[in-house]
């Protein structure tokens, strides 16, 4: 893909059926995805961040934050690229963490990941993220994965 600006932007509560589609597509197998009502109910939420993933003048994915009340913490509680493999989802990832440090006053962001989503978990390790525990989800073990931003 062509160097072109990554950005983070606010999703309209119209795209939420976008995102849905987003999800069914190949991140199936590695997200618990959400119905479209239960997206609208979270984005309803004060505490819920959705962000569009645009590349250029395309959107390229999306990521969901939420902040926790401890104070410090956003969870990374999904993030799905339309075309894994192209660099996408790293700048994303440094996009998000420009804006839990700058924009949300945050300094530590987690995360759970299947086990077995190995391509997912390289590029958090790449990118600096840590495990710190593991749970369980429909019989699927989810590592925990943290970063001090």
């Amino acid at each position: 893909m062509q160097d072109e600006t990554l950005t983070l932007e606010d999703v309209l509560f119209e795209e939420l059926e976008i995102i849905g589609a987003m999800e069914a597509g190949e991140a199936r197998d590695y997200i618990i995805p959400y119905s479209l009502e239960k997206h609208q109910q979270e984005f309803m939420k004060p505490a819920i961040i959705y962000k569009t993933i645009r590349h250029g003048e395309n959107p390229a994915g999306f990521v969901m934050l939420a902040i926790d009340p401890d104070g410090v913490s956003v969870e990374l509680r999904r993030i799905v690229v339309s075309q894994p493999g192209h660099g996408i989802g790293v700048r994303a990832l440094e996009a998000v963490r420009e804006l839990c440090r700058h924009e949300l006053g945050k300094s530590r962001i987690w995360l759970d990941v299947f086990e077995a989503n190995y391509r997912a978990r390289h590029v958090y390790e790449k990118m600096g993220y840590a495990c710190f525990g593991k749970t369980e989800h429909a019989g699927r073990t989810l590592l925990l994965y943290e970063i001090l931003v």
